[in-house]
């Protein structure tokens, strides 16, 4: 056995890549509480076969993670393992992996290990040359993550959403929310950003960050806000690159915004962070979803950020004494406009949003979820991570009679509704087992 007890398989720094930002963050907290020695997913492999006592491993959505997961289904878990899933789904891994590289049969393999006869079905029509992009079309009912999932001796989710996703497809692997941790932001004070980057002092500024795609929605955070008069506006920037032609900036000009709304182009990390300090409110709108949890949503309500978001999957999940939820659909711009008018003019409720927001984030430093980390390691080890597989078998039979069932409450297609089962399956102290809970929110030290 080598000195470490722990291999930790990750992307990492410079690698550009969410998850290796998040194992940067977490690693020196891990550090100071277990011994471990950190590999990237083309190590993986080696991880396994370097003696140590258990080895976990952060996968995401992307072809990057795949010798990790090939790893890990090797293993068989003849080495425990601790999976951390940052996705539900994991279909657009396997499809780039293998099937945009000609590896239909794999591709094939994979499908019904994680979907039965099901997969296998789909995955005959994959061999006959026919592509089908369940990923985007159905990625609730085709998340690809059931093999990966198997293969774990415990998993560690970030949402109660998934777990109770896990629940109902894998009631027999022992799953474990623990939530991303939120390593605080580099120090900026406001006037000092404000300035760097060259915004009012005196404004209002709602800021959405990130990478800038469909999903996130700015076209409608557009509508919603030429619906406010222009005195009450806030000032919209846009932190991420939209090129010339994008139709978000023809858009800014017929909705008559050019006074209101600030684009950009790409960020550094320095102005990235001096933005966020910048700012007053952060919007991130977020759809589709497939259970995802945004560690830049954490970060900035870590900073003290009131956050707007979409009402829909891990986002459903904040808290409402900072997040601002907004339906998906019908009335969504009028939302959009009636949330940010009123942050814009309410001053205290915004302070009183902050301070939630920033008390929010520090009971998910590195620190505290790193011990959670330990522990769950520690108890794999020992054999005190039991499986959910009664709590669940609750679950799905309150299932089979329509409760939390798709598309049955308030008419709308919720998808797995793991908030619910989640609670059917914790809510049996006395009757079931307790579960082990690595991680307790608000929890002290």
């Amino acid at each position: 056995m080598t000195a470490a007890t722990l291999g930790f398989v990750s992307p990492l720094p410079p690698v550009r890549s969410g998850i290796a930002d998040y194992s940067a963050d977490l690693l020196p907290a891990l550090r100071a509480q277990i011994d471990l020695e950190t590999y990237v997913p083309s190590e993986a492999r080696r991880a396994f076969s370097s003696g140590h006592e258990a080895v976990l491993l952060q996968v995401g959505n992307d072809p990057l993670h795949l010798p990790s997961v090939e790893a890990l289904r090797e293993n068989a878990r003849r080495v425990p393992s601790i999976l951390v899933l940052h996705d539900y789904s994991l279909h657009h891994l396997f499809a780039a992996a293998f099937l945009d590289t000609g590896r239909v049969d794999e591709y094939a393999r994979e499908l019904e290990r994680s979907h039965g006869a099901r997969g296998r079905a789909l995955g005959d029509r994959a061999r006959a040359g026919e592509r089908v992009p369940v990923w985007d079309l159905a990625a609730w009912e085709w998340p690809m993550s059931g093999g990966v999932v198997g293969d774990a001796s415990a998993v560690i989710v970030h949402s109660r959403l998934v777990k109770g996703a896990l629940l109902r497809e894998r009631p027999g692997t022992p799953a474990f929310e623990i939530p991303l941790a939120v390593a605080p932001a580099p120090e900026c004070g406001r006037n000092e950003a404000r300035e760097a980057l060259g915004l009012p002092r005196d404004r209002v500024v709602a800021a959405t960050l990130g990478l800038v795609t469909p999903a996130k929605r700015i076209g409608k955070l557009l509508e919603g806000l030429a619906l406010l008069p222009a005195e009450s506006r806030p000032l919209l920037v846009v932190g991420g690159a939209v090129p010339a032609d994008d139709p978000l900036r023809a858009s800014v000009r017929d909705l008559g915004l050019e006074a209101d709304v600030r684009f950009t182009g790409y960020l550094s990390d320095v102005d990235f962070w001096r933005l966020a300090r910048a700012s007053d409110v952060s919007v991130n709108l977020r759809f589709p979803t497939v259970g995802e949890t945004s560690a830049a949503v954490c970060r900035l309500a870590g900073t003290g950020l009131p956050v707007v978001v979409s009402d829909v999957g891990w986002f459903r999940e904040l808290p409402d004494r900072f997040a601002s939820k907004i339906p998906v659909g019908g009335g969504e711009a009028e939302a959009i406009a009636e949330t940010l008018g009123t942050l814009a003019k309410d001053e205290p409720l915004r302070l009183a949003r902050a301070e939630a927001a920033r008390a929010w984030g520090a009971t998910r430093s590195p620190a505290r979820i790193a011990s959670a980390y330990v522990r769950l390691a520690r108890a794999v080890l020992e054999g005190r991570a039991p499986t959910l597989a009664l709590h669940a078998r609750l679950a799905r039979a309150a299932d089979a009679v329509g409760i939390a069932r798709r598309g049955r409450l308030a008419g709308m297609d919720r998808g797995p509704d793991g908030l619910v089962l989640a609670a059917l399956g914790e809510r049996c102290a006395g009757v079931l087992p307790a579960a082990f809970t690595p991680y307790e929110e608000g929890e002290e030290g």
